[in-house]
C-alpha cells in the first residue's frame, strides 16, 4: 500500500481510518507499507506569509504532530517514507540563516519519528516480477508529472507531491518497455488553514490512496469518498 502526502497535523479526518481499513482489506503485512513522503506539513517552516488569523505556533504545530505520529505507528509501525520538499522545510530555512546542521536537532528526533519508519530519497523493489520505485515528485510538475517520471526512470513510477492529478497511466515505450505511472494523490484536509494557497486553484486536490498487486503488475487508485 501507497499513502500519499497526508502533511499532518493538517491530513483528512478520515485519513488513518481510510488507510487502516485499506490495509486491513487486502490484508497488506506491515513490511509493505510505502508512503510516498510530506508526511508532515510543517507550516510555519514554509516561505508562504502566515496571516494573522492562522492558528498553532511553531511549537504548537511540533507537539501536535507528534502525538499525530504517535496515532499513525500504532497502526503502521513500519513504513518506507521519501524524503520530501516539506521534511526540508526546517532545513532550507536554517541554511538561508546561515545556521550549521550541527545546531539543528534531527527531524526524527525533533518529530519523534519511530526508528521503524525509514527514509530514502528514492525507494526501488527490482525484486518483483514488475519492478517499480516510488519518489516524492518534487522536480515534475502538472498532470503529466508521474508519466515524466516514470519515462526519466525508465521503471514504473508511484509519485505524491501533485496533489491535483491522482491519475494511473500504462505506457509502452518505442523500444518496447510496459510500464505503468502513477500519482497517488493526498491526504490532506482541503479545508485546513494550512491550504489557503490552493483555494481558488482550478484543480482541487484528489484524496485517496494505492495499492499495487501481482507482483508490481497491478496498481489501483482507491478514492476516498
Amino acid at each position: 500500500m501507497v499513502i500519499p502526502d497526508s502533511q499532518k497535523p493538517y491530513e483528512h479526518e478520515k485519513a488513518l481510518a481510510f488507510c487502516t481499513d485499506l490495509r486491513r482489506k487486502y490484508k497488506i503485512p506491515s513490511s509493505n507499507i510505502l508512503h510516498t513522503g510530506d508526511e508532515i506539513d510543517i507550516f510555519h517552516g514554509s516561505a508562504h506569509k502566515k496571516g494573522a488569523e492562522y492558528r498553532h505556533s511553531p511549537t504548537e504545530e511540533i507537539m501536535i504532530v507528534r502525538e499525530k505520529i504517535k496515532e499513525w505507528a500504532k497502526a503502521f509501525p513500519k513504513m518506507k517514507l521519501c524524503t520530501s520538499n516539506h521534511g526540508l522545510r526546517w532545513i532550507r530555512k536554517a541554511f538561508d540563516a546561515e545556521i550549521p546542521s550541527v545546531a539543528i536537532k534531527d527531524y526524527k528526533e525533533l518529530y519523534e519519528i519511530p526508528k521503524e519508519w525509514q527514509y530514502r530519497q528514492e525507494w526501488r523493489f527490482t525484486d518483483l516480477p514488475n519492478p517499480f520505485r516510488m519518489i516524492h515528485g518534487q522536480g515534475y510538475s502538472g498532470k503529466d508529472g508521474h508519466r515524466n517520471a516514470a519515462l526519466d526512470g525508465g521503471i514504473s513510477t508511484v509519485i505524491g507531491h501533485l496533489h491535483s492529478f491522482a491519475a494511473i497511466d500504462y505506457i509502452r515505450t518505442l523500444n518496447g518497455y510496459k510500464i505503468w505511472a502513477v500519482n497517488a494523490g493526498c491526504l490532506i484536509d482541503v479545508e485546513s488553514f494550512a491550504f489557503d494557497y490552493g483555494k481558488y486553484n482550478r484543480n482541487s486536490p484528489c484524496l485517496g490512496a494505492l495499492t499495487i498487486h501481482e507482483g508490481g503488475r497491478v496498481p489501483i487508485f482507491h478514492p476516498m469518498e
